[in-house]
């Protein structure tokens, strides 16, 4: 195709062509990123990563096995989210993305390759709908055409785009909010409001939480894009009412956006309410900062992120968006051809998002009142959009440069680099690879005199190119050689590659073309430097994170569905749940979809939590995990199923190697007691019954109903739980102090409030304490862990017997830790080892479980235990007999008003038992109980829906006849 045949294709297709370079570019720069990190299908690491493989991947199984099941209750209540849940908080935070259309197409022993797609797909989505914003709303067309891509492209890879691909549930909101800006903007000049109410509904419907981030940031745009009509010349009042005017549009069709979603919106506030909603501090507001705001420069460098800077936090804001943006945008405020009213207003919703990084009040807000559980400013995206977006208009007609920008953007560039090279963040390497330094070292003579030539070379360019104006002439000429003699020194010292200065780098080049007027001509060199820094930045802030194996995964929890399908479908007893001595992720009941008693949800009940920890297991952190299992709670939870797996070997490592090999996460010495049949078992699993647990309800008393649980008091919890269910004062469960502690290089001393605090003696050396016991009975022992552990929680190891000890070592709070059953005589070593200066152990205590007398106790309780003849997600079908004084029904159901109970087809009141279960009232006599559940606000939601929807029709009708009978007139 000769040129004129390319012009004039280029010329008819330009607007198709713009799109879809703005699409596949920032497809093109992840492939190669992910081609050059061995990610899936280039390698065998799939791209989940944290919360994606430990969450993520198993709610999008859920959605797909509920889906096809038939049986879509499952998205009101599952019995798979711990020891059961609400599941409108899952579906509406997790599951309404348009692209999880693809795992319910896809296999899931193909869900890799889905992972992969779903991530791809969206990058190219984000930054074409960033490109149809500029194309529509900023004449993208007509002129400079090659910025579009460009700032497509820096939007899609910013910074927290990049450094948060493992949370992608996110990604739905960063691809929607151009779409809302577009029709915001013509809303606010006067169009029709049907558009922006369509694509703000969505918003809120795909990803509510970032929908309400994307809320607050329409207020603060809205504003921003009106400030000009508070200028000219016409009266005050005029000017008022042309800036408030616009805004009340917009606030009225916000609102019958988002009532027009109540459906979904309602009953997900209700359901977080009880969850998200009652954790965290309170909303206090203080004046304190929560960050050291020049650390935010940091920010600004390639490459700043990485495993270690997002968990805790306060943590510090993503924003990088590459140096053509970010000089752009900080050019705006002074060069761009706009209303001085908008760069007033543009630098205050820049400060506004200043003080919501560091004060944590501000910061909240965004984040619906409370603090991020780890990936904090989670709306820094919205900062990265707004200076990609201000930068475009900049660069789109600015005025000529004077020399002042230049000299103070270089004396920024120099502060910027002095401050944080002074500092040591985690993420920002202090030098240069060293095989780069040792190159130049190797051949020193000839790199000097290959940059000399450069350097030369584009003084001599310049000089040509700016011949008649000589002040530039001199500038442009002297620049490359005045840089030279700095190049060849950081080369020669190490610092020339590194983070930090290839980005001053970056500053300062897109400065200098910026200021010689050199976009047009070099921006061949733009697009290359742009695409290589935002390609480099995400892989550095991609290639520190671990990353599930695509076959491993695929392996484990394909294998533990194979074994739980098969104990389902033989299983003839009513209702149970099944416990496992490990686990791939907490959410695995939900992947292959039996009912666990473990789970990891932003959504999971708080009361729940509470439940378990007051019990002795593991319950924080948005999770439980059913690991310390005593004889009570196995019956009380109705554990009538538990998994073990068997040992492997490295012959099987060999044979096997995409297999994922389980190791255990507890020590469950009696399970050979109380799980006595074996009913399933392959070359991997083994699978034991224990027929003595009780039914999801049992009948008990209101004494047992009407307990409060001490904090982190599991034993006496447990023990006082069996006396009132029994009605005695005997001890199942006792407490001790050990009778022999030992120590290595660690010395005991009492601080000032009584508590034994352990002091290293050799801190070359780890300092170890053995607590040691010889049982005098039959009994089970446990470890009560202590109080003050949770600062050595990562120096430090514990045995059992001389071998690693399995259980979860979470210090949150107190656990039970089984360490021995039926071993009368025997002495038992449990050793902890510590790279920790000094720890407190106050509170370490030996406790001891009567198990026959427990399985007495939870014996008279199974004979008032309801039989369950069917049950669903949202309705349970039984009878139960009750024989003795019982004049209530337990479950182990957590406490939902949505749960409704009929016993004899008559309606009965429930409560709140133990902080979390539901409890209602029985009496002697046989009984049929029907259980059903509604998600709570369900129809009010629906209502306020159906009104908002009927609203929108109405208007869009009357518009309508309006318009038809201006057209006629």
């Amino acid at each position: 195709m000769d040129s004129e045949k390319r012009s004039a294709f280029y010329t008819k297709h330009k607007k198709l062509l713009i799109y879809l370079c703005s699409a596949f570019l920032p497809m093109a720069v992840m492939l190669i990123v992910w081609r050059i990190m061995a990610m899936y299908p280039f390698g065998s690491s799939s791209l989940m990563a944290v919360d994606f493989g430990q969450q993520y991947i198993s709610f999008f199984a859920y959605l797909k096995n509920t889906l096809l099941s038939g049986d879509w209750s499952g998205f009101f209540y599952s019995f798979t989210k711990s020891i059961g849940g609400e599941m409108i908080g899952v579906v509406g935070y997790y599951l309404l993305s348009p692209f999880n259309i693809i795992y319910i197409l896809t296999p899931i022993q193909y869900f890799p390759l889905a992972v992969f797609l779903t991530i791809w797909l969206r990058y190219g989505l984000i930054g074409l709908t960033f490109a149809h914003l500029l194309i529509r709303r900023y004449q993208g067309l007509s002129g400079k055409v090659w910025l579009v891509p460009l700032m497509a492209l820096a939007y899609t890879l910013s910074g927290m785009l990049v450094s948060y691909q493992m949370n992608v549930i996110f990604y739905d909101a960063m691809w929607m909010l151009p779409l809302i800006i577009i029709y915001l903007e013509e809303t606010l000049d006067g169009g029709k409001i049907y558009p922006y109410i369509l694509t703000l509904a969505l918003a809120m419907l795909f990803q509510f939480y970032f929908g309400v981030m994307i809320c607050i940031f329409i207020a603060l745009y809205a504003c921003y894009y009106v400030s000009p009509n508070l200028g000219g010349k016409a009266p005050l009042k005029e000017k008022i009412q042309a800036f408030f005017s616009p805004l009340f549009k917009v606030v009225g069709a916000s609102v019958l956006a988002i009532t027009s979603v109540f459906a979904l919106l309602y009953p997900l506030y209700l359901n977080l309410a009880s969850s998200k909603g009652q954790v965290g501090s309170a909303l206090n507001f203080s004046w304190s900062l929560q960050i050291n705001p020049l650390d935010i420069l940091s920010k600004l460098i390639i490459g700043s992120f990485d495993n270690n800077s997002w968990p805790s936090g306060p943590s510090l804001p993503n924003i990088y968006v590459g140096g053509l943006a970010l000089v752009g945008f900080l050019l705006y405020f002074a060069y761009a051809k706009t209303s001085l009213y908008h760069k007033l207003s543009a630098g205050l919703v820049s400060l506004v998002f200043f003080l919501s990084f560091i004060n944590e009040f501000a910061s909240k807000m965004w984040h619906m009142g409370q603090n991020p559980a780890g990936f904090f400013f989670r709306f820094s995206w919205l900062f990265s959009f707004f200076m990609v977006l201000l930068a475009y208009q900049f660069f789109k007609d600015h005025k000529p440069l004077s020399v002042k920008p230049l000299i103070l953007g270089l004396i920024l560039i120099i502060g910027t680099v002095y401050y944080v090279s002074s500092k040591d963040f985690s993420y920002i390497a202090k030098s240069q690879p060293e095989l780069v330094t040792s190159f130049f070292q190797t051949y020193r003579e000839l790199v000097t005199a290959l940059l000399g030539l450069i350097s030369v070379s584009l003084a001599y360019s310049f000089w040509t190119y700016f011949r008649g104006a000589k002040h530039k002439q001199y500038l442009a000429a002297a620049v490359p050689l005045l840089l030279l003699p700095l190049v060849i020194f950081l080369l020669a010292k190490g610092y020339l590659v590194t983070q930090l200065t290839v980005t001053a780098a970056i500053w300062l080049l897109v400065l200098l073309i910026i200021y010689f007027r050199l976009e047009k001509t070099l921006f061949l060199l733009l697009t290359a430097v742009t695409v290589f820094e935002l390609g480099w930045n995400a892989y550095l802030s991609q290639s520190t994170l671990g990353y599930a194996d695509a076959y491993k995964f695929t392996d484990a929890v394909l294998s533990v569905g194979k074994v739980t399908d098969t104990v389902q479908a033989e299983s003839d007893a009513g209702f149970y749940r099944i416990g496992s001595t490990f686990t791939y992720s907490r959410t695995v009941p939900t992947f292959v979809s039996y009912p666990g008693l473990s789970t990891f949800s932003s959504t999971i009940e708080t009361s729940t939590q509470k439940l378990f920890s007051y019990l002795g297991d593991s319950g924080v952190n948005a999770s439980t995990m059913y690991l310390n299992g005593t004889a009570l709670t196995d019956a009380l939870y109705g554990v009538r199923y538990y998994i073990d797996v068997k040992d492997y070997t490295n012959d099987d490592v060999l044979k096997y190697p995409r297999r994922w090999y389980y190791s255990r996460l507890t020590e469950r010495k009696d399970l050979s007691w109380s799980y006595t049949n074996l009913v399933y078992e392959d070359d991997r699993y083994l699978v034991y019954e224990n027929p003595n647990v009780l039914s999801l309800a049992f009948g008990t008393n209101k004494a047992t109903t009407g307990i409060t649980f001490g904090l982190n008091n599991a034993a006496a919890n447990q023990n006082f739980l069996l006396q009132q269910m029994a009605g005695t004062k005997e001890n199942y469960f006792e407490s001790f102090d050990f009778a022999t502690i030992e120590t290595d290089n660690m010395q005991a001393v009492t601080d000032d409030s009584g508590q034994t605090v352990y002091n290293r003696l050799d801190r070359s050396k780890p300092g170890i304490i053995r607590y040691k016991l010889i049982p005098k009975s039959n009994y089970t022992y446990y470890f009560f862990t202590p109080f003050g552990v949770t600062d050595a929680n990562k120096e430090l190891s514990v045995l059992l017997n001389g071998k690693w000890y399995n259980n979860q070592k979470s210090f949150d709070q107190r656990q039970l830790w089984q360490l021995t059953d039926d071993t009368e005589g025997q002495e038992t070593v449990l050793e902890f080892q510590f790279t920790a200066d000094s720890v407190n152990m106050t509170g370490a205590q030996l406790v001891r479980a009567n198990k026959e007398a427990i399985k007495n106790v939870m014996a008279e309780r199974q004979k008032q235990s309801m039989t369950v003849d069917k049950w669903s997600n949202t309705k349970i079908e039984g009878s139960v007999n009750i024989t003795d004084d019982s004049d209530m029904m337990m479950t182990t159901i957590p406490y939902s008003e949505g749960w409704h109970v009929q016993v004899d087809g008559k309606a009965v009141d429930t409560q709140e038992a133990w902080e979390s279960l539901i409890a209602f009232p029985i009496s002697s006599g046989k009984h049929s109980i029907t259980m059903t559940f509604r998600p709570p606000g369900l129809y009010a939601g629906l209502a306020i829906s159906a009104l908002s929807i009927s609203s929108i029709l109405v208007l869009r009708w009357y518009d309508k006849k309006t318009d038809k009978k201006v057209k006629n007139s």
